[in-house]
């Protein structure tokens, strides 16, 4: 019940209890190179996702550890793990999946996602503005806003589906889109003979990439738009950025 509730939380009140528990995301300072790429890179890609005025903006945090992950969490925190941004290899497969972290801001799952303790929490302090102290603050911590979301299947898609759009409005084509997916395939080691596929459409929260990656087919198909075209590269420096 508190999942459901918190996503009806304004996001403005959502940001504001964030901010009050000055949570810090990543080691990067903000005026940082890779940093500053990053949050570039999604205000190219936030005005192709929502209508102008709607009031939701994104913030990329940087953290230099090897960590193979990316995620969304509350207030419109995005956070970037080298680990994974070191094997991406083109800025089209960075845009796919920073337009699938926004996505998941737009859509509010962070917020929904939580667990019911925290999602109750958010709650709480949303309606009331006291994020600083009491229970809320207690719960709303840093392990909470950042380990206890789990999105589920159906949140993964549509926030595919969102990117993807994105991404094709950016560049004119989907390449690269699908290359995240492949990357992602071979870093954890799908295909190895583990889990058979059919259980891991079972029992997994995220699509098989396998799958993923035939969606963004469909979808470049739907959008009119070629899989195919030239791909953007990383910035000549983005190497140099990544040393730890």
């Amino acid at each position: 019940a508190g999942s459901m509730a918190a996503r009806w939380v304004p996001f403005e009140a959502e940001r504001r209890v964030v901010e009050r528990l000055d949570i810090d995301f990543g080691d990067a300072r903000d005026d940082e190179p890779m940093q500053r790429y990053l949050n570039a890179l999604a205000a190219r890609l936030l005005p192709l996702m929502q209508a102008p005025g709607s009031g939701i903006d994104v913030t990329v945090h940087y953290d230099s550890e090897a960590t193979f992950n990316a995620f969304a969490t509350l207030g419109g925190n995005l956070l970037f793990y080298r680990g994974l941004l070191q094997v991406l290899p083109n800025e089209n497969a960075l845009a796919m999946v920073m337009a699938h972290e926004i996505a998941h801001v737009l859509h509010r799952d962070p917020a929904a996602g939580l667990g019911g303790g925290v999602a109750s929490a958010l709650l709480l302090a949303g309606l009331t503005g006291n994020a600083g102290t009491g229970a809320a603050a207690g719960v709303l911590s840093r392990a909470g806003v950042v380990t206890g979301m789990q999105f589920t299947r159906r949140m993964e898609l549509a926030a595919d589906r969102a990117a993807a759009g994105a991404v094709a409005g950016l560049y004119g084509h989907l390449n690269g889109a699908a290359m995240l997916f492949e990357v992602i395939g071979e870093a954890r080691g799908s295909g190895d003979g583990g889990t058979p596929g059919w259980l891991e459409r079972f029992a997994a929260t995220h699509p098989l990439d396998v799958d993923r990656i035939a969606a963004i087919a469909a979808r470049a198909q739907e959008l009119g738009v070629a899989l195919d075209g030239p791909t953007t590269p990383l910035p000549a420096n983005f190497a140099r950025w990544l040393e730890p």
